[in-house]
């Protein structure tokens, strides 16, 4: 007979629960860890991207700064008035300026201002795909110079004392970066300007640069993408990593358990339960009989004259009987049966759902299977046991130590009385 393996609550026990926490929590940690690197890594590469657009931004800006005043030090340049060039009508509006001329031999010669400057050069510089200068104000001459929503919104920032802005924009589905810094009024500006209102060191103005930074912007998703599909790889990498540590940790630790079980509610030489365990279990079915009306007994057997066997023919083949005794329990009793070696060469065993008729002829079928057990001796012949035992059924309100007590009773009964016999505490019930 195999008697029924305490495994399941080895499944769901505390341990492994705590082992899958634990590597839980671990890879929970690394997961974090790992996203906040690549975080920070995709942010700072971005950033430093940004940067780099913003310090091209600023040099092409000083570039043109630096074109600006010196053409505002000279009070603009004249350039030969060609076929089909215009002449700036803003500038003819101006008290005092000569805005054509013409030299000796009669060539004539046209007066562009440094806005007009920087807005020819931004054609010429977009016209190649390069960038795109803006000079605007608030109040400009040329309504051309007019700020659009991104200037204006820079152009109250610098109102504010802040000394650049800048940002991205979609323009006909490329995105541009725009930069801007302010232009504060100059005494070389006041030529064109004083009649506005401009003072000089007032900010009324200032000069945008667009650089198309579509391709940028492109490069950087496909980072992003390529750092996001990274983390996500050596996530999963390490998630599979954990669970094969973890299943094979869990398994080992299963495997310890289930022996660490088995060594606190086992005899180690025979596999029988213990008598700790059989008292709880004792405890557990006697609870069970109360609600459901099942009877339970219990049967305390003993090896006849076990010592002389150990004095005779030595502990080995004691030990042997002990082992012989257990197995002949686990092919007679029940599966369900409660079996346990009590102590020294004691055994008991619980008989589930059994009256005390029933645990007797149980008890019965054992000692007949014992008289027939031959273990071989040291000297080459066979040696014979007999056992006592002793059969109680719990009663109506009892305790578990009353009924083996009872049945202890029974047993020094069996033995005072002659050896090899089963003896019952109480009558067995006749129907």
């Amino acid at each position: 007979m195999i008697e029924p393996r305490l495994t399941d609550s080895l499944e769901h026990s505390s341990s492994s629960s705590f082992v899958r926490k634990y590597l839980g929590g671990i890879f929970l940690a690394i997961c974090l860890i790992l996203v906040s690197v690549f975080w920070g890594f995709s942010y700072k590469a971005n950033q430093l991207i940004e940067d780099q657009l913003r310090q091209q931004g600023q040099a092409f800006f000083q570039e043109v700064v630096l074109t600006r005043d010196w053409l505002a030090q000279h009070g603009g340049v004249y350039v030969p008035l060609t076929p089909g060039m215009e002449v700036n009508p803003y500038l003819l509006k101006v008290p005092g300026l000569k805005v054509v001329i013409q030299d000796q031999e009669g060539n004539h010669y046209t007066l562009k201002n440094p806005a007009l400057v920087t807005r020819e050069i931004s054609e010429i510089a977009a016209g190649q795909g390069l960038f795109r200068f803006h000079i605007t104000s608030i109040l400009p001459l040329n309504p051309q110079n007019s700020p659009d929503a991104f200037e204006r919104q820079a152009l109250e920032k610098f109102a504010r004392g802040e000394t650049e802005a800048y940002g991205y924009v979609e323009e006909g589905g490329r995105s541009i970066f725009r930069y801007m810094a302010p232009l504060p009024t100059k005494e070389s500006c006041m030529a064109c300007h004083a009649a506005q209102g401009y003072r000089p060191g007032v900010v009324r103005g200032g000069i945008s640069v667009s650089l198309d930074a579509t391709a940028t912007l492109t490069q950087m998703r496909e980072n992003r993408f390529y750092l996001i599909a990274s983390a996500i790889g050596l996530v999963a990498l390490i998630l599979a990593v954990i669970l094969f540590i973890s299943r094979v940790f869990i398994k080992d630790l299963k495997k310890a358990e289930e022996r660490l079980l088995e060594m606190a509610t086992r005899d180690f030489l025979t596999g029988l339960l213990n008598r700790r365990e059989t008292y709880r279990r004792l405890q557990e079915e006697s609870r069970r009989g109360t609600r459901f009306g099942d009877p339970l007994s219990v049967i305390l057997l003993d090896i006849d004259f076990f010592k002389k066997i150990n004095d005779n023919h030595g502990h080995l083949i004691g030990d042997r009987f002990l082992q012989e005794t257990a197995e002949v329990l686990r092919n007679t009793l029940r599966e369900y049966d409660i079996l346990c070696r009590y102590g020294g060469e004691e055994f008991l065993v619980g008989a589930l759902k059994a009256n005390l008729e029933q645990a007797a002829q149980a008890a019965e079928r054992v000692r007949l299977r014992m008289k027939d057990l031959r273990v071989p001796g040291g000297d080459g012949g066979a040696i014979a046991v007999t056992i006592s035992a002793g059969v109680a059924q719990l009663r109506p309100g009892e305790s578990i130590d009353g009924l083996i007590a009872r049945a202890d009773e029974a047993l020094y009964r069996a033995k005072g009385t002659g050896r090899d016999r089963v003896v019952t505490s109480g009558e067995i019930e006749t129907p």
